[in-house]
């Protein structure tokens, strides 16, 4: 065969790659989408909930990096992050921001949220385990979590590294029934339960991304916040046009 007669066959090959590529990121940026704008209706919802996602999405994002994932695996565990606690729609507000200590009652209407999270994406099939993340960053390594009392390896890593960011963010933050806790406190909290409640990898990165007790929380929040998540495919594909 003779290179122009190659070339004319190349030519449809390349252009029908192209197309299928074309495509696919246009079917991740329909995905990544998706999971933006659930994560912009919640913040409409409850701006505190919003707001913690956010941070615990970069926290991941750090742990991850840390962890040695790849970037395809870094923009599931983001974006997992990003609406772990979206069932929180359907929480009372007054309960959201209750000043005191939650009732049994109360705390078994929160644990709902988990459930609701769940239902929102039932009909949703994305490429990543955030279906998992949401179902799942309340369980711990021992069984003693919620929903369904998983313990070990039958919480996937994903949700086992978000309910370390979970945890450390909210005991670092301000609460209406309690003062923020700082970093030296929730690294504390989190190093007693690791490998047993919580996962040991996970928190030996937290450790080492916190960059230890004595810093300040504003401080970190500022450093992992202006570190961009460029390093992965999430800020291109979704800016992309």
């Amino acid at each position: 065969m003779d290179c122009r007669k190659q070339e004319d066959i190349a030519g449809p090959l390349l252009t029908q790659s192209d197309a299928l590529d074309d495509s696919a990121r246009r079917i991740r940026r329909a995905f990544i989408q998706t999971v933006h704008a659930i994560s912009a209706v919640a913040a409409r919802r409850d701006q505190y909930t919003a707001r913690h996602q956010e941070r615990v999405a970069t926290l991941v994002l750090g742990l991850g990096r840390r962890l040695g994932f790849p970037s395809e695996r870094l923009e599931g565990l983001y974006l997992g992050a990003l609406v772990h606690d979206v069932g929180k729609i359907a929480i009372p507000s007054e309960l959201l921001s209750k000043p005191g200590r939650l009732t049994v009652e109360e705390f078994a209407l929160m644990k709902t949220h988990v459930q609701v999270g769940c239902e929102i994406l039932r009909f949703v099939t994305l490429p990543w385990p955030i279906h998992s993340i949401i179902a799942q960053h309340h369980e711990r390594l021992d069984g003693s979590g919620y929903p369904k009392g998983l313990s070990g390896d039958a919480i996937t890593a994903e949700a086992r590294i978000v309910a370390v960011a979970d945890v450390f963010q909210a005991l670092c933050d301000y609460r209406p029934y309690r003062q923020a806790l700082g970093i030296g406190a929730a690294l504390d909290e989190l190093e007693r339960g690791a490998g047993v409640t919580f996962d040991a990898d996970a928190v030996r990165a937290l450790k080492a991304l916190a960059g230890g007790p004595k810093r300040h929380a504003a401080e970190l929040w500022e450093r992992l916040e202006a570190d961009t998540t460029e390093s992965t495919v999430i800020l291109p594909v979704f800016a992309s046009s």
